[in-house]
């Protein structure tokens, strides 16, 4: 074999051993498709305006119908917001409560969909075919994982336990997600409340991310929250999620540092959350969000930025989704795959 060939194959294989050691951790505002337009200062979509400090965009808007109009007029916004996802070398999540499951009319609660499985399939597969979703393969993907639902766990959601086992209709909304071949092996994400270990007990463990949600919290609460998670639902990735809104009904802008120490330094804490950028949440114009409250917004765009980098430098993969590898690189890249 010839030394310069030698060398390349070298090279190939030091480069697949970077690859294999990337991480996941993740820095993305919930719903970070919401707008403003209820704000003092409104704005568009969200995206545009966090997307140089963010790694996670975390697309959850949605017509709020299941019937079959409502499920096109839902897969067409997600696809949309992949495409932006893509242009700016952005990792996404997906929603899957608009595609897996009904409500009861006129309530919140969550029934079971008997189209789940074709509404679901029909999205992962156009997300396969024009390249947002790279099955197994998180590091190239621009998809990475899909919210099933908000809060399972709440009593509005009627999504508790029956006798014991998980709720039916919960088991058939992430059955459609993990028997599609698309997305058998993508990560359903879910934020609970922290009843999380009440009345969902069985329903918790069919879930790969997850976390819990209480504005206000002292450290020592927090953790202990935290842990009591953990033990519930041992063997996941978790989801952090500190409150960063002000003059909002039930949200408080929370001590960010235990927040910043779990994504960094726990290896089982993969997404930090913020809640939330918007503001005018509630139609209450006074409330703001990151966006517009100053010191909050530099506190989590340096984080973000953070976060950001540790994951664009993680592997040469990481590099070259992030946009950083140019030229042969991208060659080699390419040789890789």
């Amino acid at each position: 074999m010839k030394p310069a060939l030698q060398g390349v194959i070298a090279l190939m294989f030091s480069l697949s051993a970077l690859q294999a050691g990337a991480t996941e951790k993740y820095f993305g505002y919930y719903g970070g498709d919401y707008s403003s337009d209820a704000a003092a200062n409104p704005g568009g979509l969200a995206f545009p305006e966090m997307k140089d400090h963010i790694n996670l965009y975390s697309i959850l808007n949605w017509t709020g119908t299941g019937t079959p109009e409502g499920k096109q007029v839902s897969e067409q916004h997600v696809l949309e917001q992949l495409e932006a996802a893509r242009l700016a070398h952005v990792h996404a999540i997906v929603p899957a409560f608009p595609f897996v499951f009904q409500r009861k009319p006129g309530t919140h609660c969550n029934i079971t969909d008997t189209d789940a499985a074709r509404a679901w399939s029909s999205l992962a597969q156009k997300m396969v075919d024009r390249g947002y979703l790279i099955p197994g393969d998180p590091v190239h993907s621009v998809v990475v994982a899909t919210y099933i639902v908000d809060e399972p766990n709440a009593d509005e959601n009627c999504l508790a336990d029956v006798d014991g086992q998980a709720n039916p209709a919960w088991v058939n909304a992430v059955n459609a997600i993990k028997q599609a071949p698309q997305t058998a092996t993508l990560p359903i994400a879910s934020i609970m409340t922290d009843n999380f270990q009440k009345n969902m007990r069985q329903g918790i463990q069919l879930l790969d991310w997850v976390g819990f949600d209480h504005y206000g919290y002292s450290d020592s609460k927090w953790q202990k929250a935290m842990n009591t998670l953990k033990s519930v639902a041992p063997g996941k990735k978790y989801i952090v999620v500190p409150g960063a809104m002000e003059g909002c009904n039930g949200v408080t802008v929370d001590n960010a540092a235990r927040f910043f120490n779990a994504i960094e330094n726990d290896p089982d804490v993969t997404w930090i959350a913020p809640f939330t950028w918007f503001s005018g949440a509630g139609g209450v114009a006074t409330c703001k969000g990151v966006r517009d409250i100053p010191s909050v917004r530099a506190t989590y765009t340096a984080e973000g930025n953070k976060i950001k980098g540790m994951q664009c430098n993680a592997s040469f993969g990481d590099k070259a989704f992030c946009g950083k590898v140019f030229g042969a690189g991208a060659a080699i890249e390419t040789l890789l795959d």
